[in-house]
């Protein structure tokens, strides 16, 4: 008897274990596959765009079409992957920001394409273009790493500027908007030659943003570590492994700026709240602006007078 109780609880214990790792393997299925673009973007160019977001489909991009651009290509700082992209160059002797994109978005997007037309009638150059697995860019496995590959994208534009184009690191500034607002502060934290970085709507705690992510989908919160080991086994890849805090704790008096809208019902503005209270505990430069009921990425339609001002004006100031 107590012989086939101990079978049986061995058996529901393993069970139990399998289970566990199954739901990981399909909460990592699920959050990192990259979600398909949205075809009506398909014909954005810098020359002539469309807001396709619903929420903001009165907002009039016209003001922000470019005038001219030029296809790029150039390698990831990582070997093998090569990246699409658009570059603007307004004046050879102007500082250049590079705009990195969210997740299943691209080049394309509305909401880099706003902010790019910003900096472009203000006098800046920019490179815009693809992160790995989007848009025009290389495909490694169809999935995002959430920051820890795709900052070697950012630094990849990065080196381009530098390398090819001839920009000094003081005169190079980077963007990005929701995930590539994180993996561009992953990638500020990286390389200690970045100027400076403004980020809108980044996250900034990894299974924090993973059980909210669960929670919205009606997934036990329990499977986020699970997800994290089953895409370590499946990919290689630690999503762990890099953090947008590294960008606060890294940052050595470079200027930071995050706008986050208290809206956002995808990624918290606690997440910035978080960076700002470790960048009040560091030292670190950073500045936020927090407009109140914006949603995800929305600050650029909601505000767009303030939002030129602020963009503009802090890279007018640190790119110097």
């Amino acid at each position: 008897m107590k012989k086939n109780l101990k079978i049986a609880a061995l058996t529901l214990a393993l069970i139990a274990v399998l289970g566990y790792f199954v739901g990981g393997y399909v909460v990592y299925d699920r959050l990192t596959k990259i979600p398909a673009a949205d075809a009506t973007m398909a014909d954005n160019t810098p020359v002539n765009f469309k807001v396709t977001y619903k929420e903001y489909a009165n907002f009039d991009p016209s003001p922000y079409f470019m005038s001219s651009y030029q296809t790029v290509s150039f390698p990831s700082r990582q070997a093998g992957i090569h990246l699409s992209g658009w570059y603007m160059e307004v004046n050879p002797g102007a500082p250049v920001v590079i705009i990195t994109h969210g997740l299943g978005d691209s080049k394309r997007s509305s909401n880099v394409l706003v902010p790019a037309g910003m900096l472009v009638h203000n006098g800046f150059n920019v490179l815009m273009y693809d992160l790995r697995n989007h848009g025009d860019s290389d495909r490694d496995n169809g999935r995002t790493s959430v920051g820890n590959k795709e900052y070697l994208d950012v630094l990849g534009a990065w080196d381009w500027l530098e390398n090819v184009k001839g920009y000094s690191p003081d005169r190079i500034g980077l963007y990005g908007v929701s995930l590539g607002g994180g993996t561009t502060l992953d990638a500020f934290g990286e390389e200690p030659r970045v100027a400076a970085a403004f980020v809108d709507s980044p996250f900034a705690n990894l299974p924090e943003i993973m059980n909210a992510e669960l929670a919205r989908n009606n997934y036990p919160t329990f499977l986020t570590m699970p997800a994290v080991i089953m895409n370590r086994v499946m990919t290689g890849d630690d999503l762990l492994a890099h953090s947008p805090t590294e960008a606060i704790y890294n940052d050595n008096n470079r200027p930071l700026y995050i706008v986050h809208g208290t809206g956002d019902t995808r990624i918290s503005v606690n997440q910035t709240r978080e960076l700002a209270s470790l960048a009040l505990q560091t030292g670190a430069n950073l500045t936020t602006w927090i407009p109140d009921n914006v949603g995800h990425v929305g600050s650029v339609f909601v505000y767009p007078d303030e939002y030129e001002q602020r963009l503009v004006g802090f890279f007018q100031q640190a790119l110097k």
